[in-house]
């Protein structure tokens, strides 16, 4: 219980940004038009998973499979195969947001400092825009934050684990 009372500004703070950013992201949601490379990238999930002959589709057009193998566990959830797409993106930007406050606060030992970094990437333009669409960008900003924290914690510290992790 102390250790609640002691960082109740903190706890509060963050659980503020963290609804914050839930509230931009998915209000709304369905209200942008589709998107022509959501398109694409929503019918290769819905024929990987109908057909597990296909599970590589995306490399047809040079992209990852990473993005379309999140679109195939977010279609067991929602029947819409939109929707769930650009819930994928909804969860790689939390994962952003993650990696954001994490990454300054091994930057900066600051808390109040990550708080307001994390704030302002709610806010960012790119971020409300694309953690909205059923696009690779968010994934990939999430991949590159957490290889610039791991980048970091890796110099911090030299440690085997880290570096197979960033590997």
């Amino acid at each position: 219980m102390k250790f609640i009372s002691k960082y109740i500004f903190e706890i509060g703070a963050i659980l503020l940004v963290i609804a914050s950013y839930f509230l931009t992201r998915i209000y709304n949601i369905m209200s942008l038009p589709i998107f022509t490379d959501e398109a694409i990238y929503t019918r290769w999930a819905q024929i990987a998973y109908n057909d597990s002959a296909w599970r590589f589709i995306s490399l047809t057009d040079g992209k990852q499979p990473s993005f379309i193998w999140l679109q195939l566990v977010m279609l067991r959830f929602f029947e819409d195969p939109l929707l769930a797409g650009r819930m994928v993106s909804v969860f790689t930007g939390f994962g952003t947001l993650t990696g954001v406050f994490l990454l300054t606060q091994i930057l900066f030992k600051n808390r109040n400092l990550s708080i307001l970094a994390s704030l302002r990437y709610v806010i960012f333009p790119f971020a409300l825009v694309y953690d909205k669409m059923a696009l690779y960008d968010s994934a990939v900003a999430m991949f590159s934050v957490w290889s610039l924290f791991f980048s970091v914690l890796l110099v911090r510290k030299l440690r085997l684990d880290v570096a197979l992790v960033l590997g």
